[in-house]
């Protein structure tokens, strides 16, 4: 009777150690990507200087139900320039499966593997990804980065805002 007990607490014990190990694994995929975040590019007035930080005028909503849009603010108003759905890889890389994209149309229907650093307490996203060609059919063979900085609620209403 007391080695059955035994044997049942060793095999739970066990099983508890697996399970436990198992859910440390699963929570090292960050969720912190969704949101709205919106491109940046550093100006300088010397070539030698890397130059500020400066946000642009695009913008790519990250939902949390795993749909993805790329839009840019115009004088005339927003246009939608790219849309399709993503799902996070891992903890630096997340996969963009493109239904339409007007600025790289070699991407429609297309996955596009984006791997990313996180920096400035999640709210800098270095993103880089490979294009085997350009617009036209061309090899190009080329990487791209992009800056993209989260977009955040103030805590008050701004005074100085143009609506």
């Amino acid at each position: 009777m007391k080695t059955r007990s035994l044997f049942l607490w060793v095999v739970s014990l066990f099983l508890g150690v697996t399970n436990l190990l198992a859910q440390d694994v699963q929570e090292k995929i960050p969720s912190t990507l969704n949101g709205v975040w919106q491109m940046c590019f550093y100006r300088s007035s010397s070539p030698n200087v890397v130059g500020e930080l400066k946000t642009g005028n695009s913008l790519k909503i990250l939902s949390d139900d795993g749909r993805f849009i790329n839009l840019v603010m115009m004088q005339t108003g927003a246009i939608i320039i790219g849309y399709g759905t993503y799902k996070q890889e891992s903890e630096n890389s997340y996969t963009e499966y493109v239904e339409k994209n007007l600025h790289l149309p070699q991407l429609n229907g297309e996955k596009n593997v984006m791997q990313f650093e996180l920096e400035e307490n999640g709210n800098l996203m270095l993103v880089k990804y490979y294009l085997k060609t350009d617009r036209n059919g061309n090899k190009i063979d080329s990487w791209c980065h992009e800056i993209w900085k989260r977009v955040e609620m103030p805590s008050a209403y701004p005074e100085n805002i143009i609506r």
